[in-house]
């Protein structure tokens, strides 16, 4: 777009300060990491909230999109091949695979919270089933497919600590360590990122907190007195995928409103 041209034309004259030999090779290369080449995109967890909305940026940006969900989604897109299955089991759903899967977002996850006193060890086992073990199966099943780039959906609280989330900050934080330990382990050939939201307005989410009524008190909580929308996160994984985060891998991006990082007053 204009504004990125104009952006490009500064940091070319810029270089050229430095090194007029090399300015345009490097030009170049910085000219191509802002475009998005089509690729073939498996999301798994599509069929709402924040993974839905990946399906439709991805559709958009021109990918070849692949949806995966356990039940069929309100409406489908025509422009996608939506498989339904469960990621614990991928052999069943293997045959609708394509042969060559250039980015993975990983986006299901059962969110389990309570105090500690009330938690039951099935319950933490649970979160850590479908957070993690799901993932590294899935993503074991894919490897001879996987090029390009790995998306997975972390928390604000696997770093923060906050009341009644010690079932799911754990999963969680266990979800981290495998990505960055799986970034160094498919590296060169495929990067490994994970983006890390505070709660987003999802289905899921308002029913965590008891509804659309507690929203203003959370949004408080956080330095932008805001919390994202569904398709900001969604979003910040397409970036990871993209050209633009060629050089990004064993990253944790935190779309959280600055709540990790921020205290003011």
């Amino acid at each position: 777009n204009r504004i990125q041209k104009e952006q490009a034309v500064q940091v070319k004259k810029m270089i050229q300060k430095d090194d007029p030999k090399e300015s345009n090779n490097r030009f170049i290369l910085m000219e191509n990491s802002n475009q998005s080449t089509p690729r073939t995109h498996l999301i798994a967890g599509a069929s709402r909230g924040i993974g839905r909305s990946l399906v439709d940026q991805s559709i958009a940006a021109g990918h070849q999109v692949y949806a995966l969900s356990r039940t069929p989604p309100a409406s489908t897109p025509t422009d996608c091949q939506w498989i339904i299955g469960d990621v614990s089991d991928p052999a069943s759903f293997a045959d609708q695979l394509p042969e060559q899967i250039d980015a993975l977002t990983y986006c299901p996850g059962k969110v389990v919270l309570g105090p500690l006193k009330r938690l039951r060890p099935e319950q933490v086992l649970e979160a850590y089933q479908t957070n993690v073990l799901d993932a590294f199966t899935l993503i074991q099943s894919l490897l001879p497919k996987l090029s390009g780039s790995i998306v997975l959906f972390s928390s604000v609280a696997a770093r923060t600590g906050l009341p009644n989330h010690c079932a799911i900050s754990a999963a969680k934080s266990g979800l981290e360590g495998f990505g960055i330990a799986l970034a160094a382990e498919l590296a060169p050939k495929v990067r490994v990122n994970l983006v890390a939201p505070t709660l987003t307005p999802t289905e899921m989410g308002l029913s965590m907190v008891g509804g659309e009524k507690m929203i203003p008190m959370i949004e408080g909580r956080h330095p932008l007195k805001k919390l994202p929308a569904v398709d900001e996160a969604a979003s910040t994984a397409l970036f990871l995928h993209s050209s633009g985060a060629a050089s990004m891998t064993g990253q944790i991006l935190k779309v959280d409103g600055g709540m990790s990082r921020l205290r003011l007053g």
